[in-house]
């Protein structure tokens, strides 16, 4: 299974994102469903609001936007996890006392990996480098293998 953030998902879904392209040929090989987990969808349709806000995105694009989420989760390309919070936190915070220290990493970003290796993902897809670079520190692999 590959985990997407928030910021692999926005390259897919808006046109003219720096990264778009990059992630669209990546994506273009997955043959498994892409987990959403609950922060990944908020942050990614935070963006999306933030985009009809400051006038990067019209009404109409917002709606679609908001829409082809819900349309890729009903055709199983999306599928929403759940986790335990009890146990995700857990893995949150071993990773903050293992790689905080060396790593300049935010509470989102750890909060991704964990996901990540609750889900018993093998590849990190993301665009963010921090998250990135806890990502490897986990012995997942990177997606793209490197940024441009």
């Amino acid at each position: 299974m590959i985990y997407c953030d928030s910021s692999f998902l926005l390259a897919l879904s808006i046109r003219g994102e720096v990264f778009t392209p990059i992630a669209a040929e990546i994506a273009s090989d997955f043959t498994e469903a892409i987990p959403l987990i609950a922060i990944a969808e908020v942050e990614w349709k935070t963006r999306i609001h933030r985009g009809l806000g400051d006038g990067s995105l019209t009404m109409n694009q917002h709606a679609m936007l908001l829409r082809q989420i819900e349309d890729d989760v009903a055709d199983g390309i999306l599928v929403r996890k759940s986790l335990i919070t009890a146990e995700y936190l857990d893995c949150a915070l071993k990773l903050s006392k293992n790689h905080a220290v060396k790593i300049p990493i935010r509470s989102l970003d750890i909060l991704h990996v964990a996901a990540a290796k609750l889900l018993r993902c093998k590849k990190f897809a993301s665009f963010d480098k921090r998250q990135r670079e806890l990502a490897a520190a986990e012995k997942f692999q990177l997606l793209p293998a490197r940024l441009p």
